[in-house]
């Protein structure tokens, strides 16, 4: 239990599965857009965006007990790879924040469809209208 194992055939990154899904239900290619910030999503789908690069450790600070994943980074039956705590957080990317609890479990694909609808969900809406453009973070709830 708690193997990190996979095969090459289960292999799905949930950008792929989220473009196959069209998203919101429109076809991938008009409904698939990079975020300009930088989206960190914990897995109950609240969203937190930094409009500036930023080092994994300042969201991990904040997160003692979680480790952050690249979205683009996840594969079905794998573990969830961690992100360096030094690692610069990049503009245009979705970052998990994932319980550390969660380190030894390999990704199923329910875990994965809900993290794919979740992020997705994200991109498709509007960003709301805030005030203090320097702010380096919003944080929304989906």
């Amino acid at each position: 239990m708690g193997a990190c194992t996979s095969s090459p055939s289960a292999k799905t990154t949930i950008t792929t599965a989220w473009m196959k899904n069209g998203g919101d239900g429109a076809h991938a290619s008009e409904s698939f857009r990079r975020p300009s910030s930088i989206m960190v999503m914990d897995l109950s789908g609240r969203i937190k965006e930094f409009k500036q690069p930023v080092p994994a450790k300042t969201v991990l600070n904040d997160n003692p007990h979680c480790y952050l994943c690249n979205s683009e980074s996840v594969h079905i039956g794998t573990c969830m790879p961690r992100v360096s705590d030094e690692e610069e957080l990049l503009p245009g990317r979705i970052y998990f924040l994932v319980p550390l609890s969660h380190s030894d479990s390999p990704l199923s694909l329910t875990l994965l469809c809900d993290l794919a609808v979740k992020a997705g969900s994200a991109l498709s809406n509007p960003k709301n209208n805030h005030t203090g453009t320097n702010r380096a973070s919003v944080t929304r709830r989906r």
